[in-house]
């Protein structure tokens, strides 16, 4: 009975200890190198992968060979048709956390092959804590809510106090990204 009590103990010591490890460790992934594509090929490749991703892009610059999406909040488990959440870590930070992902997209042709590579940053909502001053209080403690009725608006005091903190890459979402381009951009050259 000790054995198995030892056993359960310590094995919950070191799921809690890694469950608490937040960041990615991760390598970044390579470049996907496209032979035989044109950079102008590539970035419409790149287009149709983050547009089905439901990504808008802030800037898509051919001449910088360059492009940047606004940030986009990470899929909720209800979210069924939403495919931003690359693996089981990133789908329960964008569950348990109010997170956003931009996505940064680069091309550079090299002969007659054009490289892509992709970077992911994860953003993370802070809102400073504020002390709790009495349970019929607890509905205002963010936002412009009474007892009576709730909402959704925050305080302007609040709203000040916010801000988005770097919460690290997403390595495993810049992977997809680049796998489906790469499928795109085959799945082009066969037509």
């Amino acid at each position: 009975m000790k054995q198995v009590l030892f056993g359960a103990i310590s094995t919950l010591i070191c799921v809690l200890g890694l469950g608490c490890a937040s960041q990615d460790l991760s390598l970044p992934p390579d470049p996907a190198c496209l032979p035989g594509i044109s950079v102008d090929q590539a970035m419409e490749s790149a287009r149709t992968v983050l547009t089905k991703m439901q990504c808008e892009l802030e800037k898509d610059d051919p001449e910088a060979r360059y492009m940047r999406t606004r940030p986009l909040s990470g899929a909720q488990f209800f979210e069924f048709w939403r495919r931003d959440n690359a693996s089981a870590a990133s789908g329960a930070q964008a569950n348990l956390h109010s997170i956003r992902r931009i996505v940064e997209l680069e091309f550079a042709p090299e002969n007659a092959i054009t490289c892509v590579q992709c970077r992911v940053q994860v953003l993370r909502l802070s809102v400073p804590e504020q002390p709790l001053e009495g349970t019929t209080r607890m509905g205002g403690i963010y936002t412009e809510s009474s007892s009576r009725e709730q909402s959704l608006e925050v305080d302007s005091r609040r709203a000040a106090e916010m801000e988005w903190l770097d919460a690290g890459p997403d390595h495993a979402l810049e992977s997809k990204i680049l796998t489906l381009v790469r499928q795109d951009t085959q799945k082009g050259k066969g037509q």
